[in-house]
């Protein structure tokens, strides 16, 4: 596994597993099965209500729970919440999160990243993130925020590479992490590229080898 360091210092593993759309037991047994495949990251979130089988995925895996990163998502209708944090917690059955993310900004998210913010200070976040801010909102998030995000978790891949985006990040020190980066669900024609396939021919590797290195 190859890794990036965070600008706290932490760091993440490069590939993850996300766990969008599967039910409870289909994510807890994708979680343990991808972690006994060599998968160190795990992703989550309050809205895909699957945060306690996710939980138990980890703990049936043979890892110890610090050679695991977990990664999980605080939904708007919790930002001002003085307890969701802990609750995501008691829902994984886990003493820390590596890395919590605000999943919109939408609704008061200064108020949600303020709860973020006090959590990384408890120690029960070693990270704090954001995910779908455009450059108008990360902006008006670093004017008014103690901490400076680690991540941004977005849409990103060839067809839609967020150059802008990654320029306003770059400055921050802010890494990006991608969802879909294989150019979204069901979507084969990013495979069938031609540069893309001439490089997969070139390197030895599949398409989706390409897109993602």
């Amino acid at each position: 596994m190859e890794y990036i360091t965070l600008n706290n210092g932490i760091k993440i593993p490069q590939l993850g597993l996300g766990t969008y759309l599967l039910k409870p037991d289909d994510a807890q047994s994708s979680v343990t099965s991808a972690l006994g495949m060599g998968y160190e990251l795990i992703d989550t979130a309050n809205a895909y209500v699957n945060e306690r089988a996710v939980g138990r995925g980890v703990r049936e895996s043979d890892l110890p729970r610090e050679n695991v990163f977990l990664e999980t998502k605080l939904w708007p209708y919790f930002y001002n919440s003085d307890t969701a944090v802990d609750e995501t917690l008691e829902r994984l059955n886990t003493p820390y999160i590596d890395l919590m993310i605000l999943h919109q900004p939408a609704g008061d998210y200064l108020a949600g990243y303020e709860k973020l913010e006090i959590a990384y200070k408890e120690g029960k976040l070693r990270s704090i993130g954001i995910s779908n801010f455009d450059e108008n909102e990360i902006e008006k998030l670093l004017a008014n925020c103690e901490i400076v995000p680690s991540l941004i978790q977005v849409e990103c891949h060839p067809y839609f590479p967020q150059t802008e985006l990654k320029k306003l990040l770059a400055q921050h020190d802010i890494a990006l992490q991608a969802w879909y980066p294989l150019g979204g669900r069901g979507n084969s024609s990013i495979m069938n590229e031609p540069v893309v396939r001439d490089l997969a021919v070139k390197y030895g590797k599949t398409p989706a080898q390409i897109i993602m290195r």
